[in-house]
Formats: structure tokens, C-alpha cells, sequence
């Protein structure tokens, strides 16, 4: 899938949500490997912190929770 397609599905997921989610779990719907799927929502997180989007991405063992609104 091209990166810019499985951010915005990865951001679509985490919103709706409401909770975490694993990683393993986002690899699958975009299809690609959990390593890459990481880096991934490493930049989107960045990207949001650099943009002062006010959303932030956190990451516990293998599982991504959607902070929200900060």
C-alpha cells in the first residue's frame, strides 16, 4: 500500500477506535511487516508533534493508543 494511503488508514483506525490497538494488527490492514508498519507511526508521530497538530501517538509494547487531543 503507498505510505501516504496506510497513514491515512492507520489514523482513520486509531480515531475510531477509541483504544489501543496492536501493531500487528494495523501491519495486516495495510499490508506490510510490523518494522515497517513501526516506522511508520514513528513519523506520523513526528510529523504531528513537528506540525503542532495537538494529536499525539504512543506506543506501549505492541500495542498504539491514540492520545488525542493534547
Amino acid at each position: 500500500m503507498e505510505r501516504s494511503k496506510a497513514e491515512a488508514v492507520i489514523e482513520a483506525i486509531l480515531f475510531t477506535m477509541g483504544d489501543s490497538v496492536e501493531i500487528s494488527r494495523l501491519a495486516e490492514v495495510i499490508e506490510e511487516d510490523v518494522k515497517t508498519t513501526k516506522s511508520i507511526l514513528k513519523d506520523m508521530a513526528a510529523r504531528y508533534e513537528e506540525e503542532n497538530r495537538g494529536i499525539g501517538l504512543t506506543q506501549f509494547g505492541t500495542a498504539v493508543y491514540q492520545v488525542g487531543y493534547v
